[in-house]
């Protein structure tokens, strides 16, 4: 199987405001889905067991490297404004994976060392099923 590098990602954020592509200069994305699990343990099982629940969401975490004049970013990202998450992990070249996920944006948050380069991450809370299909 090939492997291929993260550089290649495409972020897009679908919101009221238009679509704002977040993946230029950014430095780590991560996309973790979460799922509630019933346990169904019983008589002589010996071995703990579980089926799914329903999903719980998904935690979505972004940083990138603050741009100069970032309003429309920073505005985009504001807490509370729900809109899409559109991932392409591999790019979003036709036939490369493509995830769609509803998601509520948790707001920015800002890291500013005084002799360093300024950096602006944001999170995401999931808020129905992902899907899952190409571009």
């Amino acid at each position: 199987m090939a492997a291929f590098s993260g550089s290649s990602l495409y972020l897009g954020w679908v919101w009221s405001g238009g679509t704002i592509a977040l993946h230029g200069d950014f430095r780590e994305f991560s996309y973790e889905p979460s799922l509630s699990l019933i346990e169904s343990t019983a008589g002589s099982d010996s071995f703990r067991e579980y089926i799914g629940g329903i999903g719980e969401g998904g935690d979505i975490k972004f940083s990138a490297v603050m741009q100069a004049a970032g309003t429309l970013l920073i505005t985009a990202c504001a807490r509370q404004n729900t809109g899409t998450l559109l991932v392409g992990v591999e790019g979003s070249a036709t036939t490369k994976p493509k995830i769609t996920i509803p998601a509520i944006c948790k707001g920015p948050a800002f890291n500013v060392p005084y002799n360093d380069i300024v950096e602006f991450s944001v999170g995401f809370q999931q808020t129905a099923a992902e899907t899952m299909g190409v571009w």
